[in-house]
């Protein structure tokens, strides 16, 4: 089972950063004391705390106390035609993923993750075809093991947002269309975390996919490394707009689904009832 990437205290320290709300500040717009918030962060669970700082953080209270109690995860996602493949990286574990279609076996990667071996050897296990490489964004955990993926599958084209290019690859730009076989795919700019990260909405499978990178997380997001607010915009302009029984592909961490998200994500507090 694929941990959670994120819980109640990288929440909090994520949306303090985004929000440029240091401990001193989300103290005195709190009335929580110093130390209080600090052990928070640090992982101490305060019902009461966490009321008290969610609302000058953009937070949903609720799905934050949850995941502070930490008594939520996504309902496991089985899909004929994807796979996930969750390798360490470092101190961490990052995501890669495979689609294909079961009736013709045309497949895509999106990303490599940490090391492709257990990948290239279902491919070879399913007889599958691997025409097209993907790639979310360019961070290294998401492309560390792109030259052993390029060798295995010589014949497959290599794409990247036109704000990230790499060497080979082709660039695309949001809107961007494409098939894997009778699958139809468009690619969505979802930058902040990266300056041209990309997810990838494809259609065709018993229920639609979204390869997030990280963009999104399991009741989380990226940090907003370039652009927290970019980030938190182009999550609701182009995957909480999806159908609600999208399945959500991120970077790190289990699979979830934009139902869920609008239910459990803290920093998306609009879509709660």
């Amino acid at each position: 089972m694929i941990s959670i990437e994120d819980f109640m205290e990288d929440i909090v320290g994520k949306a303090m950063r985004g929000n440029r709300i240091s401990i001193d500040q989300l103290s005195s717009l709190s009335n929580v004391p110093k130390d209080s918030i600090e052990e928070l962060l640090k992982g101490k669970f305060d019902e009461i705390i966490i009321t008290s700082i969610a609302p000058h953080l953009n937070l949903d209270a609720g799905s934050l106390i949850a995941s502070g109690k930490k008594t939520w995860r996504p309902k496991e996602v089985t899909l004929n035609g994807l796979s996930i493949y969750n390798t360490q990286w470092s101190d961490m574990y990052v995501n890669a993923f495979l689609v294909w279609d079961p009736s013709n076996r045309s497949a895509a990667v999106f990303d490599t993750g940490a090391n492709c071996e257990v990948l290239i050897a279902d491919v070879e296990e399913k007889k599958l075809q691997v025409e097209s490489i993907f790639l979310t964004h360019t961070h290294g955990d998401h492309i560390a093991d792109l030259p052993k993926l390029l060798k295995n599958f010589p014949d497959a084209t290599l794409y990247t947002s036109s704000k990230e290019p790499i060497e080979g690859a082709n660039l695309i730009d949001c809107g961007h269309e494409f098939n894997i076989g009778p699958l139809n795919g468009t690619a969505l700019l979802t930058h902040g975390h990266s300056k041209g990260g990309l997810t990838y909405f494809i259609q065709g499978l018993d229920r639609p996919i979204a390869i997030v990178g990280d963009a999104l997380f399991a009741g989380s997001m990226g940090g907003g490394t370039v652009s927290f607010e970019d980030a938190l915009k182009t999550n609701r302009q182009h995957i909480f707009s999806l159908p609600d029984n999208t399945v959500i592909c991120p970077g790190h961490g289990p699979m979830t689904s934009v139902k869920e998200e609008k239910e459990m994500n803290p920093f998306y507090p609009e879509f709660k009832k």
